[in-house]
């Protein structure tokens, strides 16, 4: 049997030690990162399992084909180096084999999320939708195009969505009803009496968000559709 001195039990101390606080230091940072409510990409583990798999390796970043994802920078504290969303900017368009997903070397980003329904980013809110333009019949004015469009213009599928945008110059807005990645048989969001009106298969993906000229729309991070709509329907 192994006789036991002074430096092991030392050792053994400080490792218990360092354990615990690694453990709690998880958990603290991934509270705090839930609080400021940052978008995350597809396939997101929960934020503590996410804060503890993300290596900061930026290589979904490279990936991304609309370039909707950023590395958060020195400002960002403990979620400095991990990927997010800015749906004001660029919102995610879920394209087609989520190549962030599959790229991710460490879990991160689940790899068994493979198809939309299986994506769980939140859930998209719209405030005062009696102030939405598609019910007073408000057309999408060309500088508002101009400005989506210059979101991004390198790939081939920002090409597709530029030109999807264009055909949407001058005509009655329902932008966020055609940009939407969810097939619209699915119900993730339609217009109903002029109005947006948000269906339980909304994934929480952040494009209506970008499109709406009038900041309408946010997206309420990793909350279901029942966490979000309960009160309504009660």
């Amino acid at each position: 049997m192994k006789k036991w001195d002074r430096r092991d039990v030392l050792l053994g101390g400080s490792a218990v030690a360092v354990a615990g606080a690694c453990g709690f230091s998880i958990s603290m940072l991934a509270r705090r990162s839930e609080a400021k409510g940052l978008l995350r990409p597809p396939g997101a583990l929960e934020e503590k399992a996410f804060l503890a798999s993300c290596i900061k390796c930026g290589q979904c970043i490279q990936v991304c084909p609309y370039h909707a994802l950023n590395l958060l920078d020195l400002t960002s504290g403990i979620d400095m180096g991990t990927p997010m969303i800015d749906p004001r900017r660029r919102g995610c368009y879920l394209c087609d084999l989520f190549p962030c997903v599959l790229c991710c070397p460490s879990g991160a980003l689940d790899s068994r999320v493979q198809s939309i329904d299986q994506v769980r980013m939140g859930t998209a809110y719209v405030n005062k939708p009696d102030r939405c333009w598609a019910r007073d019949g408000r057309a999408v004015p060309e500088d508002w195009i101009e400005t989506l469009i210059g979101h991004g213009n390198a790939t081939e599928l920002e090409k597709g969505l530029n030109v999807r945008l264009r055909r949407q110059m001058g005509t009655s807005c329902r932008l966020c009803v055609e940009v939407c990645p969810v097939p619209e048989r699915d119900g993730a969001i339609r217009l109903v009496d002029g109005k947006p009106e948000i269906g339980s298969k909304c994934v929480g993906c952040g494009a209506c968000v970008e499109v709406c000229p009038d900041n309408l729309i946010e997206v309420r991070v990793r909350q279901s559709y029942e966490d979000v709509y309960a009160k309504d329907k009660s």
